[in-house]
């Protein structure tokens, strides 16, 4: 009892033109629901062209100033505090109040504050490069001074700490 349902291609053809139109005019009627109610004004199109406009501007001057955050950036990884150059230092706090003032305060939008933020970012790579440099200077000065103060102890002299000496009596 195999019974399939053999359909012809001429039946298989309308099949699919009934089903692409069952589904386009389903898909009308949902599109026709879902925005009846939308309204587009010119004042809302305006808007958003703005919104968009902005958007690129903002985008055009991080492109912009791009150079600017690298050169910066590889300024503070370059510095060595060790070398007392005043004017590396001058240098990189200069480019970090250049990039602060790209982020005006009259400037819309939240996107130009990421300027600020960089520049503040840098600013603590900075002075914590300068801080753990300085650490480490003081650390390597207290252990020199540990060594010339403890030039004339004897290294055998204290016990080991936990060691408990053996004491051997002959009787």
């Amino acid at each position: 009892m195999n019974s399939f349902f053999r359909l012809t291609m001429r039946e298989r053809r309308l099949q699919f033109i009934y089903l692409l139109a069952a589904i386009s005019f389903l898909s009308v009627v949902v599109s026709w629901i879902a925005f009846r109610n939308k309204t587009y004004s010119s004042s809302e199109s305006k808007y958003l062209s703005n919104q968009i406009k902005m958007k690129e501007r903002v985008l055009k001057s991080q492109l912009d100033n791009i150079p600017l955050l690298d050169s910066a950036y590889h300024a503070i990884v370059v510095y060595r505090p060790e070398i007392n150059a005043v004017f590396i230092e001058v240098d990189i706090e200069d480019r970090l109040n250049e990039i602060r003032r790209l982020s005006n305060p009259q400037s819309e939008g939240t996107r130009f504050r990421t300027f600020a933020q960089i520049a503040d970012f840098y600013k603590m790579m900075y002075v914590d490069k300068k801080l753990v440099w300085s650490k480490q200077s003081n650390i390597s000065l207290f252990r020199k001074q540990l060594d010339d103060c403890s030039v004339g102890m004897f290294p055998g002299a204290a016990p080991a700490p936990g060691a408990n000496p053996s004491v051997t009596s002959s009787r």
